[in-house]
Parts: structure tokens; sequence; C-alpha cells
């Protein structure tokens, strides 16, 4: 711990000190192309060839810009990201997030002067912009920071069902069982699907369910099941408070049915340390047979994987009750997604350029180049809309459709807004069922959005940091038989040494300031 409090001292310290009297005004315009020089996550584990996508040289060559790229690995992005501020060598442009956070450090670290608001810069010179972030007072008040500037332009969803729960209907017809509903029938299924060798190849290989993570989140959907039990691995709301999910006395529930599936090896025995896409290598594999995972790109197997192993057939079902009454998940997209923004550094050489930029990428042209590319290369017109092309479709070098988007410079996770277009042709039509089922029926009210002050952001990096390690520490050991259920009251005390108490008031002065 009290490492954790040193290296976060110094890096405030060091912010204060290279960010002191930083910056707030506004450069000249150049007469010339504006060098950027762009930091930005990485939007798929794949190669890119940033210099020579024609979509960001059409951005580039429309706006008098050159973008100098460096592009960070997503299991790396969070240590890059506070070593660069600690340096205080910023580049001129950053596109950041944090996960289930959001971009509460650019809040953060744009209060104390590392970053430039950009309210003012949007209202004069970005129409576009103001239009989307400024004049809807929904989009405005979630980026707000607690000082009341907005630092963040972000990416932004043309639909908010994301992720949902897939299963192998032909192995339900092959072990003659029903679509599961419950936790228990999705044992049931799971233990089916174990034994009675469902991809009929004579061998017990099957892992029948799978999940993938995200960075170095292995619970990044596995977390899915919490809902069964009322539980969360997040903050949630309950009657206008603000309580941590994981300390509430239900998460011993989803705790022990994971440790269950994982103790009987019903579920990927590989789960905290499988590298790469475990989902597409094991139903490529033809070995598993349920997963909770993005609708598109999971539904899209059906396409890849038919003409391989025929009567393939993965499609959506509803989040299994265990101790709910209803189904329901609060994974979604919001309109303003937390995976993906722009944020404009102090050193900025030319912020009336940059903004300019980034408003025509939400531009109707822009539009066209962030989810569609260069028309006669990743897209053509058809009946007046764009469609893909077999670049993006059938990508030559084997590649998935969303692969082929991020090699193509499309679909990063950076700040533009995504087409409605993009999403039907993303999704096929098993994907497009699943979506409008969960949009209708299960997804409730997400967790907001917080904004925090200076003080109360010190707090949570310090403390909620380990209070969330040791949860992760926590689940993963209950899943693997290391802890019991008679020892989860000792959990929840560690919790509040951790300083749960202290955390949990600071999110609800928080949620009150915002409602």
């Amino acid at each position: 711990m009290k490492r954790a409090v040193l290296v976060s001292g110094l890096l405030i310290l060091m912010i204060g000190f290279c960010f002191a009297g930083g910056g707030q005004e506004e450069a000249p315009a150049s007469d010339g192309p504006v060098n950027l020089n762009v930091w930005a996550v990485e939007a798929a584990e794949v190669t890119l060839d940033v210099e020579n996508m024609a979509n960001w040289k059409a951005v580039e060559e429309a706006n008098g810009v050159n973008l100098n790229w460096e592009i960070i690995s997503t299991t790396v992005k969070d240590e890059q990201f506070n070593l660069m501020l600690a340096s205080g060598d910023l580049p001129d442009l950053i596109a950041y997030y944090e996960g289930k956070k959001g971009y509460s450090s650019i809040n953060k670290f744009g209060s104390e002067g590392a970053f430039l608001p950009v309210e003012d810069l949007v209202a004069e010179y970005a129409p576009h912009l103001k239009a989307r972030i400024l004049d809807d007072p929904k989009v405005r008040d979630v980026l707000t920071a607690a000082d009341g500037h907005i630092y963040y332009i972000p990416m932004m969803s043309a639909l908010n069902a994301a992720r949902g729960w897939f299963i192998r209907y032909d192995w339900l017809d092959k072990v003659g069982m029903d679509v599961p509903t419950t936790t228990d029938e999705l044992y049931d299924v799971l233990v089916a699907f174990r034994d009675r060798d469902p991809n009929g190849n004579g061998e017990k290989d099957e892992i029948p369910m799978v999940f993938r993570g995200r960075g170095d989140d292995s619970f990044y959907n596995l977390g899915a099941l919490a809902y069964a039990f009322d539980a969360d691995m997040g903050w949630v709301v309950r009657n206008g408070k603000v309580v941590y999910g994981p300390s509430e006395p239900q998460y011993k529930d989803f705790m022990a049915y994971i440790g269950k599936l994982y103790g009987e090896k019903l579920i990927d025995q590989e789960l905290l340390t499988r590298s790469g896409n475990a989902r597409d290598d094991l139903f490529g594999r033809n070995v598993s047979g349920a997963i909770h995972d993005w609708f598109a790109s999971t539904a899209s197997l059906n396409d890849k994987l038919a003409g391989e192993y025929p009567g393939f057939n993965l499609r959506h079902f509803a989040p299994p009750l265990g101790t709910v009454d209803k189904p329901f998940t609060r994974i979604q997209m919001s309109t303003v997604r937390g995976d993906g923004g722009w944020t404009l550094s102090h050193t900025n050489p030319d912020p009336v350029a940059t903004i300019k930029m980034i408003d025509f990428l939400f531009s109707p042209e822009g539009n066209l180049l962030m989810n569609f590319g260069v028309e006669g290369n990743t897209y053509t017109m058809q009946n007046g809309k764009p469609v893909y092309t077999a670049e993006i479709t059938k990508n030559p070098e084997g590649l998935g459709f969303h692969e082929a988007l991020v090699t193509n410079g499309l679909q990063w996770k950076v700040g533009f807004a995504q087409d409605i277009a993009y999403e039907q042709q993303f999704a096929n039509e098993i994907a497009t069922e699943a979506r409008i089922d969960y949009m209708d029926n299960y997804i409730v009210e997400e967790f907001p959005v917080l904004s925090f002050t200076e003080e109360e952001q010190i707090v949570i990096n310090d403390k909620f940091s380990q209070i969330r390690s040791y949860m992760l520490e926590m689940t993963a050991l209950s899943m693997i038989g290391g802890l019991k259920a008679d020892g989860y009251d000792d959990a929840i005390a560690e919790f509040k040494r951790l300083g749960l108490d202290d955390v949990t008031s600071i999110y609800q002065a928080a949620y009150d300031r915002k409602n």
C-alpha cells in the first residue's frame, strides 16, 4: 500500500510541476500543414501499417495536418499512460480510455492543467461537434468534469446493445436439450456438452463454455454471470445508495457458481491465462458450445464456420436466472462510449486546427472515412448507401470482419460517431435479432459515469486500485478453489481495511452531485 501511495504522490507532484501555469492559451493557427503527434490505444490485437491507411491520409489532406501515430497495446495502455504523464513529455493528441472507468483520469489530469478544456473551442470552431456534445444536455452532462470543463471528445455509438449470451443450438439438438433459462439448466447443458461428445469426434475434448478477457481483465465476460444472482463486479445503485457489488452478500452466490463450473471443467480451465482470441480459436476448433461476448463478431462465426462444420448454429439466449426473478444485464454501449475518445494536451501546437480536424470526423464526409473508409477500396455506394467490399467482408488475408476494419484504419478507439449502416453490416441477421431482443427485454440502466474532484481522485487512485485488485484476486481464488464460501467474511473485512468505506462515500457524493 505504501508503494501505491508513493507512486501516486510522485505522479501528482511531477504533473503539477510539469504543467504549472500550463498552457490554457490557444496557439495561433499555422499557415502550413500542422504536425500532430498522436498517442492512441489499438482497437484490436493486430499489426497496423499506420502510415499507409487511405482513410487517415484522406483526413490529413482534408484538414492540412500530418498525423504521427504511436499505437499502444491494450495490455500496457494504463501503465504507459501514467508513465507518459509522469514524464511531462506529452503528445499533441491522445486517444486513451480506462475500461469501466471511462475517462476519469483524463478529467482529473485535465483539471490539473495537463489537458485543454475544449468546450469553447468546440463552440467556436466545430459545428458538427457542437451539435453532438454541447447542444445535447445528456451528452454534455456525461462529459463535463467536476471542474465544469470538458476534456474528452468521445466515440459515440449508434446502438446500445453490446454483448450477450450465445449457445450452440446444433449441440443442444445433439444432446437432446432445450435452451437453458436458469443457471441450473445451464449447468446441466454444460455437463451434457462435456460428456456426450456433441462435436462427434469420439474424444472428450469439449470445453463447454469459453470466455474472453480484455486487456488484463480475465473476468470481462465471465462477470455477466453475476447478474443471475443480482450481483455485480462493479458499482451499483440500490435505492439511491451507491454500493460496491463485490461487497454485497449475493456476490458469494456468484463466486460459488463459477467455482462449481470451473471445478467440474465446464468452463475454460485456461480462462485466467489463455492469450489471443479464445473465442475464435476454440469455436474454430469445434470444441466450445457457449459464450458471452460481442453480438456482431460472435454471430459472425456462423458465417465463418458453417462450411467447415455443417450445421454450426451459434445463437443468442436470454441471461440465465439464478436467484433473480427476471433476466437482465447492465452490459451495454452508452451513446457516449467510455472506450475511445480524443484529448488535447496542454502542449498542443495548434488547438484550433486540431479541433477542426476532429470536427471533420463528425461531418458527413468524415463519417464515411471513419466508418467505411475510401470509396472503391473498402466500400462502394449501392442504392445511395455505403456497402463494404470484399476487402472487409471476405478479407483476402483471412481476417475477421472487425480485424479487417481495424487494419484499414476503421472503427478505432478514437472520437467519432459510429454509423447505423456500419452496425447493420457488421452484424448479420443472427446478431441483429439478438441485439433487438436484448434491447427490448434485458438491458437495464448502467452505473453512470461520475466526475470526481482532484482530492477525491487521489483517494480513488490510492485505495480503489487496491480494492479492485483484491476483488479480482478473491474472485479468481474462489473460482479455482482457493477461497471457500466461509472465507467470504474475511474478504469483506479486507475490503474495509483497504478503504472501501472511504471510496464508497466519495462515489456517493459524486453520484449525488450528478443527480
